[in-house]
């Protein structure tokens, strides 16, 4: 069937009266131009947006996607993702969505929940998730009394890695750090930015090992 019948096929399972808006569904989902062209023929990126239309017949407030952009080239993951964030900006629609790819979520969520062996455990805000994700300067210096002391006293938040190795999570400036380590007679061997990965933080939080 084209994209077409497959909608008025679900408006009959609904037991809707008429096919208003049906129309609307392809062109908002960009599959009004397919004409008679039978959904087997579709693209995976457009089979996909058919089944959303198929899912917003009868206008539900709530949609559950599972692994949504599984197989989607990265065009279609694009044009995937515009269309959770329209359907959430214009209509309102709250949208749970399941998958493994955490890079896409991290780009559209706003509340997540961690899942582990069907339990949840965890559930946080993207605002907290950016917290825990944040960039860091990663330091190894000469002496780490020195570093600390220089940390402590401009108030900025850092945890010890080891003997010569912090994690610097407030900003400072590489200049200003070398200029007041240098005055503890203490030098820096080695820097760089980093950041923790919504795929590290899961895997921390739900055991590394027990998902090899």
């Amino acid at each position: 069937m084209s994209a077409e019948d497959n909608l008025k096929q679900q408006y009959r399972i609904l037991g809707l009266s008429s096919y208003d808006g049906l129309r609307e569904l392809l062109e908002l989902v960009g599959l009004s131009d397919t004409g008679r062209k039978k959904a087997k023929d579709f693209s995976l990126g457009m089979r996909q947006r058919l089944g959303i239309a198929i899912a917003l017949a009868g206008s539900p407030d709530f949609l559950i996607l599972d692994e949504p952009v599984n197989g989607l080239d990265p065009q279609g993951i694009i044009e995937f993702r515009e269309l959770i964030q329209k359907l959430n900006r214009e209509r309102g629609i709250t949208v749970l969505i399941s998958s493994h790819i955490l890079d896409e979520l991290h780009r559209l969520a706003t509340w997540y929940g961690f899942i582990d062996q069907g339990r949840i455990v965890k559930e946080m805000s993207a605002e907290e998730l950016d917290a825990v994700c944040r960039q860091y300067l990663h330091v190894t210096v000469s002496n780490m009394t020195a570093l600390k002391k220089v940390l402590d006293e401009r108030s900025l938040g850092y945890s010890v890695v080891s003997e010569k190795e912090a994690d610097i999570y407030d900003a400072i400036g590489i200049s200003e750090l070398t200029h007041a380590l240098d005055a503890e007679d203490c030098a820096i061997l080695s820097v760089s930015q980093q950041s923790e990965s919504l795929e590290n933080y899961f895997v921390s939080l739900v055991g590394g090992e027990s998902h090899a």
